[in-house]
């Protein structure tokens, strides 16, 4: 069972079944398909991040949208317009300088801009010294774009109940039992579910579903260097 029919749920169990051909799932949610986080987030894709841990992870996951609607069959409607950022002093310039240099270094696209550059892509913008915000550069990232995720969470969804798994909306859990150490299974607002594995995938609502599961999130919190 996996709690949560948003993007993250659904990409759950939809890689579940292609990577290791685990089918006998079923995905709950309390409201409905991509109602949650998936429906009211920002719809950005991009992987210009500092640090290489996140960098890898972000990379990965926009190598996976840039295929993900010829893969699903379904459009999400990706349009990678490139992802800027700016900088408004000298600090602001060298910072970013630091970013991109870090981004290239990990084979991730990164180009510095120049004011009168950025104002070329986007003409109505002020770089002028009496702007409120002075432009100083910045630097974009090409791949960058958005998606609409409310699509992404359709079209994981559509191939998760071809590959014969059920996505069941309107179905709050409201209690996890146990076995001694293992989930044994869920209490719904629909009925009883017996499971061997839970996987809660709800956003902020994680440390209630756990709280009901017996124990306290975070299990540990690590501070990336």
């Amino acid at each position: 069972v996996i709690i949560g029919a948003g993007g993250h749920g659904l990409a759950t169990a939809y890689y579940l079944a292609k990577k290791h051909g685990i089918t006998k799932v079923a995905v709950l949610d309390k409201g409905w398909l991509g109602g949650g986080n998936t429906g009211r987030n920002t719809t950005a894709v991009r992987s210009n991040y500092f640090y290489p841990e996140s960098t890898r992870f972000f990379d990965h996951s926009l190598t996976l949208y840039e295929g993900l609607s010829q893969e699903l069959n379904y459009n999400i409607m990706l349009s990678q317009g490139g992802m800027l950022t700016l900088a408004h002093s000298r600090h602001d310039l060298e910072m970013l300088e630091r970013w991109s240099n870090a981004l290239q270094l990990q084979g991730v696209d990164a180009v510095m801009l120049t004011p009168e550059q950025i104002k070329a892509r986007n003409p109505a913008i002020d770089i002028s010294d009496s702007a409120r915000y002075p432009i100083r550069g910045g630097f974009v990232q090409e791949r960058g774009g958005v998606a609409r995720h409310d699509a992404v969470a359709w079209g994981y969804a559509r191939a998760c109940t071809d590959m014969g798994m059920d996505i069941i909306q309107k179905c709050e859990v409201t209690g996890v039992r146990r076995d001694g150490d293992r989930v044994a299974g869920v209490e719904t607002t629909q009925g009883s579910i017996d499971c061997g594995k839970l996987g809660v995938v709800v956003a902020g609502h994680s440390g209630v579903l756990a709280g009901m599961a017996g124990f306290r999130l975070p299990l540990e919190s690590v501070a990336l260097q």
